[in-house]
This record gives structure tokens, sequence and C-alpha cells, in this order.
């Protein structure tokens, strides 16, 4: 199997990426053109001030100050949206180019997901579930905390069959949609983004309220500005002494003191997350604007509908006020403040807010997540269109592959294999040269596995499996700080798995690769067949691979073992490795000359 789509992808993502790249640069010219014009317009609105005010002109003060409102807050709204427009542009070229860079296994800049490695665990370090070249970096897609960490508990164990399902029919609806998708990951896309950031929104959006409760806090906030404004205009228009107005503010100041510390507390922990509301804000409005036809997708998306107000509306409404409430060191608010307490507005919005929606932020937040690990498996899904769902199967220890092979090796360098397992206790003893490909394909058989049962197509022209606990020993090493030698640490392996068997839960496939390697021929073939023995009779079923010929006996005494194995020929001073599964115990030997061709003499009386 190999992906010969791949050559019309690459090309189409490189247009995309050249595209958005360009618009990118079109948008960051215009940008830079409103920042003059908003700097423009200050500049102009001082000139009018000081010109009003050596004509001894209030009223044309005071309409130049009104005019500079109205049109720098327009501006500035302007210019906001074409830095989304220009950062979205940015966003989208950058996917488009790791999407290239994943076509060519180039993982670098994309997440590795190693915050998720679980010591000990199944089958995740042995896979290379996470970590450099891993599978997480072959799937993810996610910019949230929530995405990131919903995929990785997909990657981390299987499924049951309903969802299993659901995830499948759900990530089939969104492969072809390349647009929503790609502008769905380019949203998430916000600088400083990360858990602990959100984490501190969140508790925030937890706290209770110190205000909104209050009743004169309410009353202050507009008998106070009424006042106040009420005296500016009396001080403009009818001759009244100056001082009035300072004794308002001084009033108002003594009031928006009572609340400094509340509202430094607000600034301090929403800070870093106004970017995320904005950013949530406009996924939440990319799914409220699509219909769905799975039932996953409509389910995870009731959470978003609201008769009162749309949940995107919402975020935003939240990312505004606190977006103000940054402000409070410009000069300007720090006048309007004063005249209108806009600290007490804000707060109490803040505070409303928050009394209606606290409830619902965690199950939105969660719910984006869920969405993201679907996408991140139909993008995948959408770059390997030679890969295919499996079918899942109700029955117990059933797996078969047809032309199954490692999704992270290169399309031109992969070889493919088929297989068939079926009935519980059974055992593919796998004999093999050095270099063969017996550990390869037992990482293919697992990777695999493991994409199959969080509900992602596989690298298989066609699949079906049961439900499985997938367990591998394979990477055993000696640990000196716990004075472990990796003899002993496959033992303590070899246990964890004896242990998972005796819960007697989800059927479970072993992996274990050059089985008791670190000890003598005899201990390994008595320790070795003592094993297969007692696991053919467990909950499960799997592969044992090694070099011990006589372990191939086994399949003449138990019923539900076979004898499977890779070979090489030797052509010349050359070794030519097939990479291809056959029935029967190994029959080529590479060991010599492996070590002939590295220099080594060979004893050819013992070799």
């Amino acid at each position: 199997m190999t992906d010969n789509n791949n050559i019309p992808l690459k090309d189409s993502f490189n247009l995309r990426e050249k595209s958005f790249q360009l618009e990118y640069k079109k948008l960051e010219k215009h940008h830079a053109l409103v920042s003059v014009i908003r700097v423009s317009l200050f500049l102009v609105t001082l000139v009018l001030i000081v010109w009003f005010a050596n004509a001894r002109l209030p009223e044309g003060i005071f309409g130049a100050i009104i005019f500079f409102v109205i049109a720098f807050v327009g501006i500035v709204k302007y210019h906001n949206r074409i830095k989304a427009k220009r950062d979205r542009a940015s966003s989208l070229a950058l996917i488009n180019q790791n999407e290239i860079k994943r076509l060519d296994f180039d993982f670098t800049g994309i997440k590795d997901g190693v915050e998720f490695i679980e010591k000990p665990h199944p089958y995740m370090q042995d896979l290379d579930i996470f970590g450099s070249h891993s599978v997480y970096q072959l799937l993810n897609r996610c910019e949230t905390p929530s995405g990131r960490a919903a995929l990785a508990a997909w990657l981390h164990s299987p499924a049951d069959l309903a969802e299993i399902k659901r995830r499948q029919e759900a990530a089939q609806e969104l492969t072809e949609d390349l647009e929503w998708r790609q502008n769905f990951e380019a949203a998430g896309m916000t600088e400083g983004k990360n858990e602990s950031k959100i984490k501190t929104l969140l508790s925030w959006i937890n706290e209770p309220n110190q205000v909104l409760d209050k009743s004169w806090p309410k009353l202050f906030m507009y008998l106070l500005p009424l006042l106040a404004l009420s005296t500016l205009v009396a001080v403009i228009f009818f001759d009244v002494s100056i001082y009035y107005i300072f004794g308002a503010m001084l009033i108002n100041g003594i009031v928006l003191k009572r609340f400094t510390e509340y509202i430094k507390n607000i600034t301090e922990k929403t800070e870093a997350g106004i970017a995320v509301l904005g950013s949530y804000g406009v996924m939440i409005g990319l799914i409220e604007d699509k219909t769905f036809q799975s039932a996953y997708l409509k389910d995870l998306k009731e959470v978003f509908e609201h008769k009162e107000t749309k949940a995107s509306d919402s975020i935003l409404k939240l990312k505004s006020i606190l977006d103000y409430l940054q402000s409070r060191a410009n000069a300007f608010y720090l006048l309007f403040n004063t005249f209108l307490l806009l600290d007490l507005h804000l707060v109490i919005a803040a505070e409303k807010w928050k009394r209606n929606q606290k409830a619902d932020v965690n199950h939105w937040f969660q719910n984006i997540g869920d969405y993201e690990a679907l996408s991140s498996i139909a993008a995948f899904a959408y770059a390997h269109p030679s890969y295919h769902f499996p079918t899942i199967e109700e029955d117990d220890y059933k797996l078969e592959a047809r032309e199954i092979g490692h999704p992270l090796i290169l399309p031109q360098e992969r070889v493919n294999n088929d297989l068939l397992m079926d009935g519980k206790g059974s055992i593919n003893i796998i004999t093999g040269s050095n270099m063969s490909g017996k550990s390869t394909f037992l990482r293919t058989i697992g990777v695999n596995l493991v994409l199959a049962l969080a509900g992602s197509p596989v690298c298989a022209r066609q699949m079906k499996t049961s439900i499985l606990q997938i367990f591998t020993s394979m990477r055993t090493e000696d640990d000196l700080q716990s004075h472990t030698s990796s003899f002993y640490a496959e033992l303590k392996r070899l246990r964890y798995l004896l242990d998972i068997l005796e819960e007697d839960g989800v059927p479970v496939l072993f992996m274990l690769d050059e089985i008791l390697k670190g000890t003598n021929s005899i201990d390994r073939h008595k320790g070795s067949s003592g094993l297969v023995r007692q696991l053919s009779d467990k909950n499960a079923m799997g592969f044992v691979s090694t070099h011990d010929l006589d372990l191939g006996e086994l399949e003449n005494q138990l019923s539900h073992v076979k004898n499977y194995s890779f070979n090489s020929v030797i052509d010349g001073d050359k070794i030519v490795f097939k990479y291809k599964l056959e029935d029967g115990i190994c029959r080529s030997f590479n060991a010599s000359k492996l070590m002939q061709n590295i220099g080594i003499e060979v004893d050819e009386v013992l070799g």
C-alpha cells in the first residue's frame, strides 16, 4: 500500500500555504496603515483641543473630545478586525505548512504530547504513542489544552464498541470538510494559550461574586456619574466654578478606591485568558454555524445551544468586558473612569456574566476539545486517503488485517503484511534473523490497534478487530538508579502483564519482543516455553518474537500456537531483507554475516 495521492495532496497544501501567506502580507500592510491613522487621529484631536482652548471655545473642546472617542472606538474595532484576519491567514499558512511536514514525517515544531507519557503503561512507550516521531504528532491538530487532553485520552486506552463507532462516523463526516477543519484549527491558535492560564481563568469564573449582590454599588454607579456629568455641563455652559468638578471627581475616586484591590485581582487573573476567550468564541461560532449529520457531533453541539443568547456571543461579551478592564492604565480610561465609574459598570457586568454562564463554561471548553480530537482524526484520514476505518467486531478474540503497515514509516519504504488471529489463547510465535522486521511488525500491529480503538483510520487496506487491551514488552532497559538489570526489568514487565490478566477485564492482546533475551539459552527456552503455555490459558491472545527456534515446537503441542517468521537472503556480501511475514519457523540466519560485515573474524567451525 502506498500513498499515491500524497503528491497532489502536497501540492494542494503547498498552494494553500502560499495563498494564505500572500493574504497575510496584504493584511499586514493594511494593519500598519490603520496604526498610522490611529496615531494621526490622536494628534489631530490634540491640535484641535489646543486650538479651541486658545480660542476659549469650551464647546469646541467638548465636541473634539466626543468626536475623538467615537472615531477612536470605531477605528480600534476596525483595526482589531484586520488584526484577526491577518492572524487567521498566518495561522492557516502554518497549518498547511505542518500538513506538508507531516506527509514528509518531519515533526519539528509539532507538539509531541510528552506531558501525557505515563510509567508504567501497557503500551505507550514501546509503540511511540507520545514523544519524538510519535503517533500523537501524526494525529494531533488540537490547539486547546482540552483538545490535546481528549486526543491523548483516546490514545491512552481503548474505547468501547459504541463509542468507537460514534467517533468513526463523526470523523468521516468531517474528513472532506477541509475549510471548516482548518478554520476551526486556526481559530484555536492563540498566542500564549496554555493549560495553566486557562485554569487561572476558570478559577476566577468560579469565584464567588463580591459586588453584584450589594445594592449600594449599583446605586452609586448611576447616581455619581450623573452628578459628575451635570457638574461638567454646569461648568462649561453656566460659568459654575471648576472646583465643583474636582469635588465630584474626588467623591468618585473615593468610591473607586473601595474596589481597587478586587479589580486588580480580576485583571491579574484574566489578563492571559482574554485572548483565549476570543479564540474559544470564534471556535464556538464555527460550531454554531455548522450543520452536522452524525449523532456525536450533534450531541456535542447541543451544549452550545441556548434560547436566550448564542454561546459564542456570550464568550465574546465576557472578552469585551475584560478587555476594557485591562485598559485601566490608559489615560483616556482614567479620565472617563473618574467621571463615569467605568470600573463599577464593568465589574458588575462581569459578575452578571459569571452568575448566568459559569455553569456552562466547563462544558463548553470540554466539548471544544472533543471537536478538536475528532477534527484531528478527520485531518489524519484526509491526509492519508489510502488508509481505512477498521471494522470493530462484537465478538472477542478477533484480529484480521490486509496489507497492514506502520504509519510512521515512509510509504516508499513501508512493507505491508497480512494477519489473521482468531480465538482465545491464540499465540503467534515469530522467529527471524536479526533486523529482519520482527519488532517493526509487532509495532505495526500495536500502533494500528491503538488507532483503531481510538476511532481513527488505520494504515491498512482492511482491518477487523475486537475490543482489545494492548500490552507490549519491547524496550525493557536497565535502571542504574533503582539497581535494576534489563533482564529483571523484563521480568517486572511480564509480571505487569500477568497482573492485568488477573483483572479479567477486556481481552488482552500481548506483544512480547525478543522474550527473555537477557539470560542464557537454556533458561530462556524454559522460561519462554512456560510463559507461552501459561498465556495460552488466559483471557488473551498475542505474539511472541524470539531467536529460540526450539520454541516453535509448541505449535505441535498447543492447538492455538502457530509459527511465523521473517527471513532474509544473503547475496554475496549483502543481506537482503524481505520484511514479509511467512508461515513456519525461520529458515535463514544472518548474525555471522552481520558480524563479518563489521570486521569480526567469525570462527567458521563454530559459526
